[in-house]
């Protein structure tokens, strides 16, 4: 009598024990990241974000019509108006991106200093070392620039 019923309760705690897998159906595919970020108005991170009603902001804002920077195109350019703002790294090397008095951004790469519009800057070379950017003009100016340091 206790085989019969350990026979016929085996299926039953069997059947209790695992339980059905779930039936998932995929109805969208995976989102990738085009897909889930597609920004309206894709903006430079480095210009600052000024909104309606901020009392801190200058209230005009650059356009890509204002660049190349009018002193590289005078000619009145100098390596003593830059301020480094940022160093990236990447497999290519180091970059490193610059700001002039007037807002203008450079990035220096690969030893060429080249303008928000990727244009050389004639005269103008220089190495990115740690943290730190040294700036070098065909006259012979010199200018060491450090990251996080006021100068």
């Amino acid at each position: 009598m206790g085989n019969v019923i350990a026979a016929l309760m085996m299926p039953l705690l069997l059947s209790l024990a695992s339980p059905a897998a779930a039936q998932v159906a995929v109805s969208t595919p995976p989102a990738t990241a085009e897909v889930a970020y597609r920004p309206v108005n894709p903006r430079d991170p480095m210009i600052p974000s000024y909104v309606y009603g901020d009392l801190t902001g200058t209230g005009s804002l650059k356009t890509k019509s204002d660049v190349p920077a009018e002193s590289v195109a005078k000619g009145t350019f100098t390596i003593h108006e830059l301020t480094l703002t940022g160093i990236m790294v990447d497999s290519r090397g180091r970059q490193a991106l610059l700001r002039d008095d007037a807002g203008n951004m450079y990035t220096l790469k690969a030893g060429r200093l080249n303008d928000s519009t990727k244009t050389n800057v004639p005269g103008v070379s220089g190495i990115v070392r740690g943290k730190q950017v040294t700036l070098m003009t065909r006259d012979k100016e010199v200018r060491r620039l450090t990251l996080g340091e006021k100068e």
